[in-house]
Protein backbone atom coordinates (compact mmCIF):
# COMPACT_ATOMS: atom_id res chain seq x y z
CA UNK A 1 0.00 0.00 0.00
CA UNK A 2 1.31 3.38 -0.92
CA UNK A 3 1.51 6.19 1.53
CA UNK A 4 0.08 9.45 0.44
CA UNK A 5 1.15 12.75 1.69
CA UNK A 6 -1.83 14.51 3.28
CA UNK A 7 -1.19 18.27 3.43
CA UNK A 8 -4.71 19.28 4.59
CA UNK A 9 -4.61 21.20 7.86
CA UNK A 10 -5.96 19.45 10.97
CA UNK A 11 -8.94 21.83 11.36
CA UNK A 12 -9.97 21.14 7.78
CA UNK A 13 -9.76 17.41 8.46
CA UNK A 14 -12.01 17.78 11.52
CA UNK A 15 -14.51 19.80 9.52
CA UNK A 16 -14.60 17.14 6.80
CA UNK A 17 -15.12 14.43 9.42
CA UNK A 18 -18.04 16.42 10.94
CA UNK A 19 -19.57 16.95 7.50
CA UNK A 20 -19.25 13.26 6.77
CA UNK A 21 -20.94 12.39 10.08
CA UNK A 22 -23.65 15.00 9.43
CA UNK A 23 -24.32 13.66 5.92
CA UNK A 24 -24.43 10.12 7.27
CA UNK A 25 -26.92 11.07 10.03
CA UNK A 26 -28.92 13.19 7.56
CA UNK A 27 -29.14 10.27 5.14
CA UNK A 28 -30.17 7.85 7.87
CA UNK A 29 -32.83 10.32 9.14
CA UNK A 30 -34.16 10.77 5.62
CA UNK A 31 -34.38 7.04 5.10
CA UNK A 32 -36.16 6.69 8.48
CA UNK A 33 -38.72 9.36 7.54
CA UNK A 34 -39.42 7.62 4.24
CA UNK A 35 -39.74 4.22 5.93
CA UNK A 36 -42.05 5.61 8.64
CA UNK A 37 -44.23 7.37 6.05
CA UNK A 38 -44.43 4.21 3.97
CA UNK A 39 -45.31 2.14 7.05
CA UNK A 40 -48.03 4.59 8.13
CA UNK A 41 -49.57 4.47 4.66
CA UNK A 42 -49.45 0.69 4.68
CA UNK A 43 -50.99 0.54 8.18
CA UNK A 44 -53.83 2.86 7.11
CA UNK A 45 -54.55 0.76 4.04
CA UNK A 46 -54.38 -2.40 6.14
CA UNK A 47 -56.81 -0.91 8.65
CA UNK A 48 -59.41 -0.25 5.95
CA UNK A 49 -58.91 -3.75 4.53
CA UNK A 50 -59.38 -5.28 7.98
CA UNK A 51 -62.53 -3.25 8.66
CA UNK A 52 -63.97 -4.34 5.32
CA UNK A 53 -63.02 -7.95 6.00
CA UNK A 54 -64.61 -7.77 9.48
CA UNK A 55 -67.87 -6.43 8.04
CA UNK A 56 -67.90 -9.21 5.44
CA UNK A 57 -67.28 -11.83 8.13
CA UNK A 58 -70.02 -10.37 10.30
CA UNK A 59 -72.50 -10.47 7.41
CA UNK A 60 -71.39 -13.95 6.37
CA UNK A 61 -71.69 -15.33 9.89
CA UNK A 62 -75.26 -14.05 10.11
CA UNK A 63 -76.01 -15.90 6.88
CA UNK A 64 -75.04 -19.17 8.54
CA UNK A 65 -77.89 -18.86 11.02
CA UNK A 66 -81.10 -17.81 9.24
CA UNK A 67 -82.88 -16.89 12.49
CA UNK A 68 -80.11 -14.40 13.25
CA UNK A 69 -80.44 -12.92 9.77
CA UNK A 70 -84.19 -12.47 10.23
CA UNK A 71 -83.63 -11.00 13.67
CA UNK A 72 -81.02 -8.61 12.30
CA UNK A 73 -83.33 -7.39 9.51
CA UNK A 74 -86.22 -7.04 12.01
CA UNK A 75 -84.03 -4.91 14.24
CA UNK A 76 -83.07 -2.72 11.27
CA UNK A 77 -86.72 -2.24 10.29
CA UNK A 78 -87.70 -1.45 13.88
CA UNK A 79 -84.92 1.13 14.14
CA UNK A 80 -86.15 2.81 10.95
CA UNK A 81 -89.71 2.92 12.33
CA UNK A 82 -88.49 4.42 15.60
CA UNK A 83 -86.55 7.13 13.74
CA UNK A 84 -89.62 7.97 11.63
CA UNK A 85 -91.80 8.12 14.75
CA UNK A 86 -89.30 10.46 16.42
CA UNK A 87 -89.42 12.79 13.39
CA UNK A 88 -93.22 12.82 13.51
CA UNK A 89 -93.34 13.39 17.28
CA UNK A 90 -90.88 16.29 17.13
CA UNK A 91 -93.41 18.36 15.11
CA UNK A 92 -96.56 17.13 16.85
CA UNK A 93 -99.13 19.64 18.06
CA UNK A 94 -102.10 18.32 19.99
CA UNK A 95 -104.91 20.01 18.06
CA UNK A 96 -107.52 18.57 20.39
CA UNK A 97 -106.23 21.18 22.89
CA UNK A 98 -106.24 24.01 20.33
CA UNK A 99 -109.65 23.58 18.70
CA UNK A 100 -111.86 23.88 21.84
CA UNK A 101 -110.16 27.18 22.70
CA UNK A 102 -111.01 28.55 19.26
CA UNK A 103 -114.55 27.15 19.17
CA UNK A 104 -115.37 28.63 22.59
CA UNK A 105 -114.70 32.08 21.11
CA UNK A 106 -117.22 31.65 18.28
CA UNK A 107 -120.62 33.19 19.09
CA UNK A 108 -123.99 32.02 17.74
CA UNK A 109 -124.51 33.28 14.17
CA UNK A 110 -120.92 32.72 13.00
CA UNK A 111 -120.06 29.89 10.62
CA UNK A 112 -116.36 28.98 10.34
CA UNK A 113 -115.56 27.77 6.82
CA UNK A 114 -111.78 27.56 7.16
CA UNK A 115 -109.37 27.42 10.10
CA UNK A 116 -105.64 27.13 9.39
CA UNK A 117 -103.09 26.89 12.20
CA UNK A 118 -99.40 26.92 11.32
CA UNK A 119 -97.58 25.36 14.28
CA UNK A 120 -94.12 26.28 12.97
CA UNK A 121 -94.80 30.02 12.71
CA UNK A 122 -97.56 30.12 15.37
CA UNK A 123 -99.89 31.79 12.84
CA UNK A 124 -103.58 31.20 12.26
CA UNK A 125 -106.21 32.23 9.72
CA UNK A 126 -109.99 32.01 10.08
CA UNK A 127 -112.46 32.46 7.20
CA UNK A 128 -116.20 32.27 7.57
CA UNK A 129 -119.61 33.91 7.38
CA UNK A 130 -121.41 36.04 9.95
CA UNK A 131 -125.18 36.68 10.05
CA UNK A 132 -124.71 40.39 10.80
CA UNK A 133 -122.12 43.00 11.69
CA UNK A 134 -122.90 43.01 15.45
CA UNK A 135 -122.15 39.30 15.74
CA UNK A 136 -118.95 39.77 13.75
CA UNK A 137 -117.82 42.61 16.04
CA UNK A 138 -118.59 40.40 19.05
CA UNK A 139 -116.48 37.61 17.50
CA UNK A 140 -113.61 40.02 16.80
CA UNK A 141 -113.73 41.31 20.39
CA UNK A 142 -113.64 37.77 21.78
CA UNK A 143 -110.61 36.94 19.57
CA UNK A 144 -108.82 40.10 20.75
CA UNK A 145 -109.61 39.29 24.40
CA UNK A 146 -108.34 35.71 24.12
CA UNK A 147 -105.19 35.23 26.18
CA UNK A 148 -103.50 32.97 23.62
CA UNK A 149 -103.92 35.26 20.56
CA UNK A 150 -101.50 38.04 19.67
CA UNK A 151 -101.60 40.55 16.80
CA UNK A 152 -105.09 39.91 15.47
CA UNK A 153 -105.48 41.28 11.96
CA UNK A 154 -108.94 42.10 10.68
CA UNK A 155 -109.31 43.85 7.32
CA UNK A 156 -111.76 46.75 7.11
CA UNK A 157 -113.58 44.91 4.33
CA UNK A 158 -114.94 42.55 7.01
CA UNK A 159 -117.21 45.32 8.32
CA UNK A 160 -118.52 46.94 5.12
CA UNK A 161 -121.59 44.72 4.80
CA UNK A 162 -124.53 44.64 7.25
CA UNK A 163 -125.69 41.04 6.80
CA UNK A 164 -124.31 37.75 5.45
CA UNK A 165 -120.74 38.97 5.86
CA UNK A 166 -117.85 36.92 4.55
CA UNK A 167 -114.96 37.62 6.90
CA UNK A 168 -111.29 36.82 7.30
CA UNK A 169 -109.15 37.07 10.44
CA UNK A 170 -105.50 36.23 10.92
CA UNK A 171 -103.02 36.56 13.74
CA UNK A 172 -100.45 34.87 15.87
CA UNK A 173 -100.78 32.35 18.65
CA UNK A 174 -98.54 33.00 21.64
CA UNK A 175 -95.32 31.02 21.43
CA UNK A 176 -95.22 27.95 23.64
CA UNK A 177 -98.94 27.75 24.25
CA UNK A 178 -99.54 24.67 22.07
CA UNK A 179 -96.03 23.56 21.08
CA UNK A 180 -95.12 21.86 24.38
Amino acid sequence: MKNFLNLIPFTQKERLKRELVFLLIYGIAGILVIVIAFNSIMLTITRFILIDHFNKLKDDSSLVNISLLNLQSDIGETNKKIKNAEKIQSNFVKYSDVLPDFTNLVPEGIIINFLHIDSENNDFQINGTANNRDILVKFKDSLEAASFIENLESPLSNFLEKENITFRFSGEIMKGVYND
